[in-house]
Formats: C-alpha cells, structure tokens, sequence
C-alpha cells in the first residue's frame, strides 16, 4: 500500500483502524460485481431484551457475562448505507495466504528477494488476517481490534474453567 503517512483514527491510539492522512490517494477498483441498485446493506434491528423477557426469555444473565451489552447498544446507532456499500464492493481480505502471494509477486519482481525475509524484501511484516479497502481514496485496514473497538467489547474470549451443571449461565443457553 503507498501511501505517504497514516494516522490512527477514533480517540484512542491503539484502535488499529489506519487511514491515509498524506496527499496521495488510493484509486482502488472494484474486487466485487455487484451493481450498486442490487446491493442490498442488511441493517441491524436493535434486540428489544424486555420484550424476550416478558415472553419468558431473560437473557440479561448471557448477555452481561460475555460483557454484549455495549455491542447491543451500538446496534441502535445510524447506518450509512452508501459508505458500506463503497467500502465492501473494494474490500479485500489479507491473510497468510495473501502475505505469501505478496512475497512471491516480489520474489518474481526480483529473483535476487528469494530466501529474504518480508522487511528485507521491503514488505510490511504480516501481522494478522485484515480486511483492506479504499473509501474515496483513502485507505483503510479493519483488524478484529478495531471490530472489538466499534463493537464496545473486549478483543479477546472468556472461557469460564469448572463451572457448576446447575450454573445459570449454562441454563440461558438452553
């Protein structure tokens, strides 16, 4: 990716999400071929946890010990359809097998690369499985960071060790 400076976004320094913030842009092509009319954006409908409640469905107990409240909050915030829309017909996924294609596209580029490691090659160093796009011309990369982030969760599990047949957590799940 060229670009001549990024910038972390969203308050918080550590929210992994990366935009371009010098003078150049990205002009990046479709990777989908889906026009825009036939497109559709699934918008989240909020849980209404009262209503499961009244209709003997109480999932307070799920929801606050895998701390998904906060997610669930996010859920009545606005959806911005056609900026969804630009960024996934765009999106890209990089993973392993991607950072490998990478390398040996470098490697075919200069034979003299091979047995070179990614920052010998010059290649940024594969860090994790990212989802890359371009949103009028900038650049942006999504992590399961900045997923947890947006989401108000941790981006890490919880897994409960030795918990009890009768635990009232395990019956919600039933």
């Amino acid at each position: 990716m060229a670009s001549s400076s990024t910038k972390q976004v969203s308050g918080s320094s550590d929210s992994g999400l990366q935009i371009n913030t010098g003078s150049s842009y990205v002009n990046k092509p479709k990777t989908m071929a889906i026009p825009n009319e036939s497109f559709e954006v699934q918008v989240e409908s909020p849980v209404d946890f009262a209503s499961l409640k009244r209709n003997g469905m109480n999932l307070d107990a799920l929801m606050a010990a895998q701390q998904l409240f906060p997610y669930f909050d996010m859920l009545n915030g606005p959806t911005y359809v056609k900026l969804v829309k630009h960024f996934w017909v765009r999106a890209e996924i990089y993973d392993v097998d991607a950072a490998k294609a990478e390398e040996l596209q470098a490697v075919a580029r200069d034979p003299s690369l091979r047995g070179k490691t990614r920052k010998e090659m010059g290649l940024e160093p594969f860090r994790q499985t990212e989802i890359r796009s371009a949103v009028m011309g900038i650049p942006i990369t999504i992590t399961k960071e900045v997923i947890a982030k947006a989401s108000r969760v941790a981006p890490t599990g919880r897994f409960l060790w030795n918990i009890s047949r009768k635990h009232p957590l395990l019956e919600s799940f039933k």
